[in-house]
């Protein structure tokens, strides 16, 4: 038998919430790729989400079951950071499976899964 650790996000207060969305936005104004891709970072539970628009081709009958944003574009996850520590040392970069799971990328401080996602291959 062997014992697994399961690390768990850390939870968040609602002053911490913005102070990290700021520092978020920072690093990822510093990016190009990025910076053109993220529309929206939503802070969720210990892990932030970044979504990225997408402009479908619709033909003649086409029903979406989600909304569409200005008629027109699909919101679909595109990264997500997960943090265990308070101090943002020891996070975890995943990426959104096509089964609505996420596998994790890389591991490191939050300004290196930024720079890891920008950099990645999976990140298109």
């Amino acid at each position: 038998m062997v014992w697994v650790r399961v690390k768990k996000p850390i939870k968040l207060l609602p002053s911490e919430k913005e102070s990290l969305m700021k520092r978020i936005e920072a690093e990822i104004a510093k990016t190009t790729k990025l910076l053109k891709s993220v529309s929206r970072i939503d802070i969720k539970a210990g892990r932030v989400y970044l979504y990225k628009l997408y402009e479908p081709t619709i033909t003649e009958g086409t029903i979406f079951t989600l909304p569409l944003i200005d008629g027109k574009y699909l919101e679909f996850p595109y990264a997500r950071i997960t943090m265990y520590f308070p101090v943002y040392k020891d996070c975890s970069l995943d990426w959104p499976t096509s089964d609505n799971k996420w596998m994790t990328l890389e591991e490191g401080s939050l300004e290196e899964c930024i720079q890891k996602a920008e950099q990645s291959d999976w990140f298109e």
